[in-house]
C-alpha cells in the first residue's frame, strides 16, 4: 500500500486512514453502547458536570469546520465544472457529475479530500450526545439523536467507497446548514435567546426534501441510459433521509431538538 498523502491532488481514498468498513461499523457500535451506559450512570447519579463552556467550544469548531469544508468544497465543485463544461460532459453539460457520477473515476483528488474530512468530522460529532449527557440530561429526542450520529458515520464512509452520486451536492447542503446549526447550539450553550431557532429545524427539512428532488434527476439521466457510480448506495441513502425526514416533522412544533 502506498503511502497516505494529505493533499489535494495526491489524495486517495485507497490508502486513506479510517477507509475499511470495519471503522465506522465499530465505532458507531461502540458510540451506542458508551452512550447507553453513561446515560444510566448519569440518571443514576442524578447530578450532572458543568460542561457549558466545553459545549460552546466544541460547538463553535464544529461551526467552523463545517464552514470550512462548505467553502472548500464550493471552490472545488467551481474548478471541475469548468474542466466538465470545456468537455462534452452529458445531457446536463458541466453539471452532470453532480447528479450522475461517471463510476470509471476513482476516488481521489480535491473533491474527495472534502468528502474524506466530512467524514472524519463524522466521529468528532459524536461528542454531542457524551457532552450533553455529562450535563445530566439526555439530548432531546434521545433516539433521533443517537441513530443519527451512529447511522451517518457509515453513510458518509459509503459515500466515499462507493463513488455515490449526488454526494457533492450534499455535502455542499449539509455543511452550510451545520454552519448555522452549531452556531445556534453555540448561542444556547452560553445562554443567549436566538429568536430563529425554529428555522433550523425547518432548514434541516429543506436539506432533506431537495435530496428528494435531486435524485430525481439522477434517477431520470439512469432511465435515459447514463450509468451512475454508487446507485445502490444512493438509494439507501435515500431511505436513511426518509427516516430522518419523517422523524424531523414529528418534532417540528419543538424545535429544541439537537440533531444534525
Amino acid at each position: 500500500m502506498a503511502p497516505f498523502e494529505l493533499s489535494t491532488a495526491a489524495f486517495s481514498w485507497s490508502n486513506a486512514p479510517l477507509s475499511r468498513i470495519e471503522f465506522p461499523l465499530v465505532v458507531g457500535i461502540s458510540y451506542v453502547v458508551l452512550v447507553l451506559l453513561l446515560n444510566s450512570f448519569m440518571k443514576v447519579r442524578k447530578s450532572g458536570l458543568n460542561v457549558k463552556y466545553l459545549q460552546a467550544i466544541h460547538n463553535m469548531i464544529l461551526c467552523l469546520i463545517s464552514l470550512a469544508l462548505f467553502c472548500g468544497t464550493a471552490r472545488e465543485l467551481f474548478f471541475r465544472f469548468s474542466s466538465s463544461s470545456s468537455i462534452s460532459s452529458g445531457m446536463l453539460g458541466g453539471f452532470t457529475f453532480l447528479f450522475c457520477e461517471d463510476p470509471v473515476i476513482e476516488p481521489k483528488g480535491p473533491l474527495y479530500l472534502f468528502s474524506y474530512f466530512y467524514y472524519l468530522s463524522k466521529y468528532y460529532e459524536l461528542l454531542d450526545t457524551i457532552l450533553q449527557i455529562l450535563k445530566g440530561r439526555e439530548p432531546p429526542h434521545f433516539f433521533l439523536h443517537v441513530y443519527h450520529h451512529a447511522t451517518v458515520l457509515l453513510m458518509a464512509w459509503a459515500w466515499i467507497e462507493y463513488k455515490v452520486s449526488l454526494q457533492f451536492i450534499a455535502l455542499l447542503f449539509n455543511t452550510g446548514v451545520h454552519i448555522v446549526m452549531y452556531y445556534y447550539y453555540f448561542c444556547r450553550s452560553l445562554g443567549w435567546r436566538v429568536w430563529w431557532k425554529r428555522y433550523v429545524t425547518m432548514f434541516q427539512i429543506v436539506q432533506f426534501c431537495t435530496s428528494f428532488l435531486c435524485y430525481m434527476v439522477t434517477l431520470g439521466l439512469t432511465l435515459s441510459g447514463y450509468e451512475c457510480a454508487g446507485s445502490t448506495m444512493l438509494l439507501a441513502n435515500l431511505v436513511f433521509n426518509a427516516t430522518l425526514l419523517y422523524q424531523f416533522l414529528g418534532v417540528i412544533e419543538q424545535p429544541k431538538a439537537k440533531v444534525s
